[in-house]
């Protein structure tokens, strides 16, 4: 029983993580239009170039915090 319980609670806990990992890179995409970004696995992976003054990289370091 408690096998069952476990395992309903781990995929539950995977597709959460999997929705938050959806929504940090669906806000990406909408705040950083030249930057690609992509789900892979359990990471958001960002491509592109964007100045290291620009005050949105601010933004996205308080997403990992």
């Amino acid at each position: 029983m408690m096998d069952a319980l476990e395992e309903r609670a781990r995929l539950i806990g995977e597709a959460a993580a999997a929705r938050a990992r959806g929504r940090v890179a669906a806000t990406l995409r909408e705040t950083l239009p030249e930057v690609a970004v992509d789900v892979a696995g359990e990471d958001v992976v960002l491509t592109g170039r964007i100045a290291p003054d620009d005050p949105r990289l601010r933004w996205i370091g308080s997403l990992l915090r």
